[in-house]
């Protein structure tokens, strides 16, 4: 419901705001056509305005013959031509009608005032005019719709000018009646394609329904007081139990309020069930997505609920009562299986680290028996030293001291790591048992910079250098043989070093393979100080070898600035 519910709940939301969007873009659609329609219309009247005024000013005001003939009729062939020049000015399907106030008092050969259509007098004081003649009378030259009866009894819509005296404007002297004017504003109006049941309602100035479009259209007597209010608009209401769109237009050329009405179930009808047919469906699937949550809640949370209380008291080494129920072909019986899979090994683990425990115990035990060994070693060759003292022999003393301090930092009780210091004074005991093994061969000098001796490094990485130094450089060179031991910072790191002058040539690309162990045949102990370098400290640092300038070759081990 938390997932779904929302997205429905915008979705019946946006639905009805688009109902209405919809409903605004309709109404604002329609007023456009109403507005189109009602110029189209309006440029209609305008012709029969315009056709008016020449027709009175051709026969009235610019020919005063022609002004005498229309107020003198009184033959019948008078009577007939005066019909006839109506009945040519009629040739678009409306009636050209004029009716002139007997002012001279002319005798007719028959009563002009019962005549249906063209040319008839009224009385001379305009008693007995009909109401839209008394309306024309008080509009002056100007012109005006009406409804009136044709010669049929049937309304007709009409356009009614007053004819104005030439002499004295004013005083009106007849009236000229275009009828049949449907015919013409028929056409305009049914252009326009209308849904069912709507209709199209042209009313004048006095709210008079002039005609009306529709195949069936509503009721409508007058104009709806919503239209009255503004010149255009639209507006939605009920009426009779159903909603209508009422669109409207006032033009203000001939006072006319054209009104559209049209049913709303014909605009928003499709809309309407398309809405309905998405709410239906959404209600379905909130349905199925509830009946899937619950089909969730029994195949996979239940299960995984029951997996994690089983985690949760799960501790290595103790056996769970765990039965095969939840190992299924699913993604679930898979976790599943795999979850026991991870049991096995951590109760594997735990018994493996178990037994190396009770190992290393026994190893710590075999350790400190062993440790007992070079304690009586140290012990015995401390009394050998003394007794060479006593005995006077101070070289095989010294020997023996040198020998002794060899073994002790060698072994470091156990210690990997020792201070730069340690391994200086290791090298140089072994230095000074080679010297007095090999008296008068080699020379070793000493470049040792202070600083640097509270350095950590890994223990007996300088005697193996010094060591090939001596047996393949110097120890056949007859006393002129000399060996360089340097150890210097430089930024971060200390660069120590072992040269000699040696003669002999050397192979450096061999060198530099047994260094990194391509070659495996020689070279054990260098290639051990340089493995146990990279150990310590990473692969940036190690051992090299490079020419010396002046003969021989340059061991160098490269390490960082370390007290730990």
């Amino acid at each position: 419901m938390f997932i779904i519910g929302p997205f429905l709940v915008v979705g019946w939301i946006s639905a009805f705001k688009a109902s209405d969007s919809m409903k605004d873009e309709v109404g604002r659609t329609t007023l456009q056509l109403v507005n189109q329609n009602h110029v189209t219309l309006e440029k209609t009247l305008s012709s029969v305005n315009d056709k008016t005024v020449t027709l009175l000013d051709n026969h009235f005001f610019s020919d005063t013959e022609q002004y005498g003939f229309w107020t003198n009729i009184e033959s019948l062939g008078q009577i007939r031509e005066a019909d006839a020049i109506l009945e040519r000015w009629s040739s678009d399907g409306t009636e050209y009608s004029l009716y002139m106030r007997n002012m001279e008092g002319k005798s007719t050969p028959f009563d002009l005032s019962n005549k249906a259509k063209r040319f008839k007098y009224f009385s001379e004081d305009s008693v007995g005019l009909p109401e839209w003649a008394e309306h024309s009378m008080r509009e002056g030259g100007g012109g005006t719709l009406r409804l009136i009866e044709s010669d049929g009894g049937l309304p007709t819509v009409s356009f009614i000018r007053s004819i104005l005296n030439p002499k004295e404007y004013d005083e009106s002297i007849g009236f000229l009646v275009v009828s049949k004017l449907e015919v013409l504003l028929t056409r305009d109006l049914v252009s326009v394609q209308l849904s069912d049941n709507a209709g199209i309602y042209l009313f004048n100035d006095q709210d008079e329904l002039l005609m009306k479009v529709g195949s069936h259209e509503p009721q409508m007597v007058g104009i709806p007081e919503d239209a009255k209010k503004e010149m255009t608009g639209y507006y939605y209401a009920n009426e009779g139990g159903q909603k209508w769109l009422y669109a409207f237009s006032h033009r203000s050329a001939f006072n006319t309020r054209l009104v559209y009405k049209i049913p709303q179930e014909s605009i928003t009808g499709n809309q309407s069930v398309f809405q309905w047919t998405i709410m239906i469906v959404s209600a379905i699937y909130l349905a199925f997505v509830l009946f899937f949550v619950l089909y969730l809640l029994r195949m996979i949370v239940k299960p995984l609920t029951r997996l994690v209380a089983i985690t949760k008291i799960y501790e290595p080494g103790k056996k769970l009562d765990m039965n095969d129920e939840l190992l299924r072909a699913d993604e679930f019986g898979i976790l599943y299986g795999a979850f026991l899979k991870m049991t096995t090994r951590l109760d594997h683990s735990f018994e493996e680290n178990y037994v190396m425990k009770i190992k290393q115990k026994e190893n710590e035990l075999a350790t400190l028996h062993s440790q007992i060994t070079p304690h009586l070693l140290y012990n015995t060759l401390d009394s050998i030293y003394w007794y060479a003292l006593d005995s006077g022999n101070k070289d095989v003393g010294d020997m023996v001291k040198d020998l002794s301090k060899l073994l002790r930092i060698g072994l470091s009780k156990g210690k990997t790591l020792i201070t730069i210091e340690e391994e200086i004074e290791h090298v140089q005991a072994y230095s000074r048992l080679q010297m007095k093994r090999y008296p008068n061969t080699f020379e070793v000098h000493w470049d040792i910079d202070e600083s640097v001796k509270a350095y950590m490094t890994p223990k007996v990485i300088l005697q193996p250098l010094v060591e090939n130094a001596i047996f393949h450089s110097v120890s056949s060179m007859d006393g002129e043989g000399t060996i360089w031991i340097r150890v210097r910072r430089e930024g971060e790191e200390i660069r120590m070093s072992v040269e000699d002058n040696g003669f002999l040539p050397v192979d450096m690309a061999r060198l530099d393979h047994i260094v990194k162990g391509e070659t495996s045949d020689k070279g054990y102990g260098i290639r051990n100080v340089h493995q146990r370098v990279q150990l310590h400290f990473g692969e940036s640092y190690g051992l090299r070898y490079e020419k010396r300038e002046g003969g021989g070759i340059s061991a160098i081990i490269q390490i960082p600035a370390s007290i730990k």
